[in-house]
């Protein structure tokens, strides 16, 4: 058998296999459920987004023998021809290799005749900006007003280059980017798949290198295999791409951090043996120094595109911003003069030179503390101050703050003053003195001077530091109680409970799996309940309630199935049905579906039955809406069911965890 790349093995055959674009998804999915379809679609992206994907799976959607739906059965002939590529009423163009006018023309002679096997002719023309002016003109009258039972399907990655006349003729989709993260996400699942070995920094460079394209991450993933032999490493792939060692850039700004020449030209070294391209190597330090500088203002904002985030964030803490801003500039100039330099390495060992010989002038030694991250930083800020001991003092005269500072200056023992002591060394290299910089605390509240003399123990002591959970959060956020006793320290959730609730949790996933689904007590409406399956047939007692129920009992498929699922029973007068089509399914509506529902109605009931079915609004309910009213009932007891489960409140405490409600699917089908 011979082998198939990973980009057609893994290619998505229905709409929920689709990695990204949502809301093109979104859009189409909901057409196709309600039954407002456009004749002209244009789907518009760089390579590798689902252009093609998207469209056929569209036409899928459309041509599948159990109806039109967003979720085709990919069991009947249609859908495999179609999977194949081998449906004759699905046409697929190359408009790169046909721009002529004569072959534009060819295409449409057939569009007046019906489809031959399915429900819709669906023309699929790819990049349909390489078309001629001559074959817009000839393509713009069949687009506009095309016949029903016709399709357009357009796909171009340059639609600037499409007439407007032909834009606003069609519904247009632009598909966007992958992000790495989504990329490396998706690569790490066919690995898993496929059983391949993989390191994790391998696909984060696969992921950068498909620079959006998933098509292209695929595509290289199998060049990665074969280099590899059967496996994906790091340094493999790095060599395979050609790409900067992002662990020697690092190398480089943590030098750079530490001020040291010898590191610095060490990492220099080591990233020369690699033979690299100096000016890419320039722009790498600069992506990495715009993005510390991001981080550097926008802590919680932290990029891990690279997966590279924990670096990033000790370095925006190393390093002073005005330094950062000083590094950048110069990597900028650097890579723009390296051309004038003797010999490229050495233009990157003068810029690193200079990065290393100049800083800001002017401005003081910026104290190298860890970035804030949320209440969980504040707390561990506030517990390494020093806590002081709360010792019975005599009274002290009082005295000027200004005086009470000098004096702490001069005097080796540390001060009381709002229960933050002071040191009286003058600061060394590197730290920061109280005539330098205000000294970064968690500041004890200010009170008047005589009630600060009059007080015998400090401000309330900050707790030494403990697990960030929830509840030390809650601590921290609280103010100071005026009570005499402190506040008895939180307790972290032990070892024993949180195995307890996961076997509780295990239990009741196997009470689920193994018993039966109970009926939804739910009805969409109320006012007209279903009715319980009859224990005998009967015509007289089928009400419009009982109708939706019914249904399910009458076995219809294929495009029948269309039909009968939206319509409602409007009336009984003895043998005589009448039912009401909604609107929206008009288009699948014949003649002949009347009498076949006769039919099967007929032999159900063992007597003659006549059916009138009239299209207009539906008011009450039909098959469809009972089913969706199920469906909807049982998410919403699945959301439930998880937002009750202690072992996700516990999640959501420890690590502030969210819920995401779309996520969500209940792992039963609605009848």
């Amino acid at each position: 058998m011979s082998y198939q790349v990973l980009a057609r093995k893994w290619r998505p055959r229905l709409f929920r296999e689709m990695v990204g674009q949502e809301h093109v998804l979104q859009a189409l999915i909901n057409a196709l459920d309600n039954g407002r379809l456009h004749h002209a679609y244009l789907f518009a992206g760089t390579r590798g987004v689902g252009k093609t994907t998207i469209a056929r799976i569209l036409a899928k959607c459309l041509n599948c023998e159990s109806g039109v739906s967003s979720e085709p059965c990919g069991q009947c002939a249609a859908c495999c021809e179609i999977a194949e590529g081998r449906f004759v009423d699905l046409i697929e163009v190359d408009a790169a290799s046909r721009t002529k006018v004569e072959d534009t023309r060819e295409l449409l002679e057939n569009v007046q005749y019906a489809p031959t096997r399915g429900r819709y002719k669906v023309y699929l023309i790819d990049e349909v900006h390489m078309l001629s002016n001559s074959s817009f003109n000839a393509l713009l009258k069949t687009l506009e007003e095309p016949p029903p039972h016709v399709k357009f399907l357009l796909a171009t990655t340059d639609p600037q280059k499409l007439p407007v006349t032909v834009l606003s003729r069609c519904l247009q989709f632009n598909l966007k980017n992958m992000s790495p993260e989504r990329v490396v996400e998706h690569l790490r699942f066919v690995l898993e798949q496929e059983m391949v070995p993989f390191e994790e920094g391998a696909l984060w460079h696969l992921g950068r290198a498909a620079d959006g394209s998933m098509r292209d991450a695929m595509s290289l993933t199998d060049q990665a295999i074969a280099f590899g032999g059967g496996k994906i490493s790091e340094a493999e792939v790095r060599a395979m791409l050609g790409s900067i060692d992002s662990g020697l850039v690092w190398k480089l700004l943590q030098a750079l951090a530490d001020e040291s020449a010898p590191a610095l030209f060490a990492a220099v070294e080591e990233l020369a043996q690699q033979a690299p391209d100096y000016s890419a190597a320039l722009a790498e330090l600069a992506n990495n120094l715009h993005r510390i500088a991001v981080t550097q203002v926008l802590p919680q904002s932290v990029d891990n595109a690279l997966g590279d985030g924990e670096r990033l964030r000790d370095h925006a803490a190393r390093i002073a911003p005005e330094n950062v801003q000083l590094y950048y500039q110069m990597a900028l100039l650097a890579r723009r003069d390296l051309s004038l330099a003797p010999d490229p390495r050495s233009g990157f060992e003068m810029a690193l030179l200079r990065m290393l010989a100049f800083r800001p002038q002017g401005v003081a030694d910026i104290p190298r503390s860890s970035l804030p991250q949320g209440a969980a930083a504040e707390t561990q800020a506030a517990a390494q101050q020093p806590v002081a001991a709360p010792v019975s003092q005599p009274e002290a005269p009082a005295v000027p703050e200004v005086a009470a500072e000098k004096k702490s200056l001069a005097d080796p023992q540390p001060a009381e003053a709002g229960g933050a002591p002071v040191d009286a060394a003058p600061p060394s290299n590197g730290e920061v003195g109280i005539a330098q910089q205000p000294e970064i605390t968690v500041a004890a509240p200010q009170v008047p001077e005589s009630a600060r003399m009059a007080q015998v123990q400090p401000e309330p002591v900050v707790r030494p530091p403990e697990p960030v959970t929830a509840a030390a959060d809650a601590v921290v956020d609280e103010p100071a109680a005026p009570a005499q006793q402190p506040p008895e320290p939180s307790q972290p959730v032990s070892q024993d409970t949180r195995a307890a609730l996961r076997e509780q949790l295990r239990q009741q996933v196997a009470q689920v799996e193994s018993a039966p689904v109970p009926p939804q007590e739910s009805q969409p409406e109320p006012q007209q309940p279903v009715a319980e399956k009859p224990a005998s047939a009967r015509l007289d007692a089928l009400t419009p309630g009982s109708w939706p129920a019914l249904y399910s009992q009458l076995g219809i498929s294929g495009i029948l199935h269309s039909i009968a699922f939206h319509l409602e029973l409007v009336g009984r007068q003895d043998n005589i049905l009448s039912f009401t089509l909604d609107e929206s399914y008009s288009s699948l509506y014949d003649e002949v579906h009347q009498r076949r529902l006769a039919d099967l109605l007929s032999d159900f009931f063992q007597q003659p039955v006549t059916v009138h079915i009239q299209v207009g609004q539906v008011q009450g309910t039909t098959p469809a809406r009972l089913a969706a009213a199920t469906r909807e009932a049982r998410l919403a007891a699945a959301r439930d069911a998880l937002a009750g489960d202690p072992l996700v409140q516990e999640l959501q405490q420890e690590f502030r965890a969210e819920l995401q409600d779309d996520s969500v699917e209940s792992l039963v089908e609605a009848d």
